[in-house]
């Protein structure tokens, strides 16, 4: 009897339920019309593992780390201070240049303003690559192996819910961070020092202000990503297979899939907007509600408030999926 070799510890493997019938075989059958990528995004396939990739916990704030430290918190320092800008005029909201110039004389220099409130709140949120990946691909094999979806539903699905885990571990960081990048002297104060001064002067509650947006946010922002990416990866698959060359997509491929999913997840800006409008420093009393700060925004500087940081966020979403589905 043949022994079937079990799967390495962490690893999945994808194994059929279903045999194909002489029927779907048939040229005039409707399978036979799907193309190689669609039969294998939706195959019916199960995954066998020995355990659930914990890996996936550490690869994530890795690869969150690492697209920090080469570009992507600046792309995010210069992005929080165009969406903190007031006013319906486009004149009321600075340059990108003229922001640059402003974080190099506040933090006393290129490398000071490049990593402005990166210690340790931008640092910090690396946790939010965490959950990211390992909920995704939890996410993910639980729907193809107990709901029985396939392979690309799944995929895209699990970004979803992926996204929506995020949001508790960024919320608490991105509140201090955003309070740092808008004052020049929360910036100079010691991280303990200064999240001590948020809860003082608005309560410990305050560093969850924004949860509700931030977590729809994320849940759309990665469910794009991933369904996207995961549409990209499949029309590039097919013309692999149709010149029959192997289906494992090379790295830069993958940076190029998630380098698409990322700049379609800009979509989600307005939103991002309302979220750091949520957790800007504020007048004690003021109010966080979601109605409350939509109407400010508006009542501020009409629908610019929606819009501004539009083209920074694509580039950073890109720059960060491209890390994310292509490295990590």
């Amino acid at each position: 009897m043949k022994r079937t070799k079990p799967a390495p510890s962490g690893s999945s493997v994808a194994v059929s339920t279903t045999a194909p019938s002489q029927k779907s075989m048939m040229p005039g059958s409707s399978s036979s019309s799907a193309s190689p990528a669609e039969q294998i995004a939706t195959s019916p396939a199960m995954l066998i593992r020995q355990r659930p990739a914990y890996e996936k916990l550490l690869i994530g704030p890795v690869m969150v780390f690492g697209e920090m430290i080469t570009g992507g918190h600046y792309l995010e320092v210069l992005r929080l201070g165009k969406q903190m800008a007031r006013g319906r005029s486009p004149s009321d909201c600075p340059s990108y240049r003229r922001l640059h110039k402003t974080f190099v004389a506040d933090s006393g220099g290129f490398v000071g303003a490049f990593y402005r409130g990166f210690l340790p709140w931008g640092l910090g949120q690396c946790l939010k690559g965490v959950p990211v990946l390992f909920v995704q691909s939890e996410a993910m094999y639980q729907l193809r192996n107990n709901a029985g979806w396939s392979k690309g539903a799944a995929e895209k699905a699990s970004g979803f819910i992926g996204g929506a885990s995020m949001g508790l571990f960024v919320c608490p960081l991105q509140k201090i961070k955003v309070t740092v990048v808008a004052s020049p002297s929360m910036n100079a104060l010691p991280p303990f020092q200064a999240c001590m001064q948020v809860i003082r002067e608005h309560g410990i509650m305050s560093l969850y202000h924004g949860l509700l947006p931030m977590t729809l946010r994320r849940s759309l922002d990665w469910g794009i990503r991933f369904t996207v990416s995961s549409e990209v990866k499949a029309r590039i698959v097919e013309r692999r297979l149709a010149a029959g060359e192997s289906t494992d997509l090379p790295v830069h491929e993958l940076i190029g899939c998630g380098l698409v999913g990322g700049a379609f997840s800009g979509l989600t800006h307005p939103i991002d907007n309302i979220i750091t409008n949520s957790q800007k420093p504020m007048p004690p009393g003021a109010a966080t509600d979601l109605a409350s700060v939509v109407r400010r925004m508006y009542a501020e500087s009409g629908h610019h408030a929606f819009t501004r940081g539009f083209a920074i966020k694509i580039i950073d979403n890109a720059y960060h999926m491209a890390w994310m589905y292509g490295i990590g």
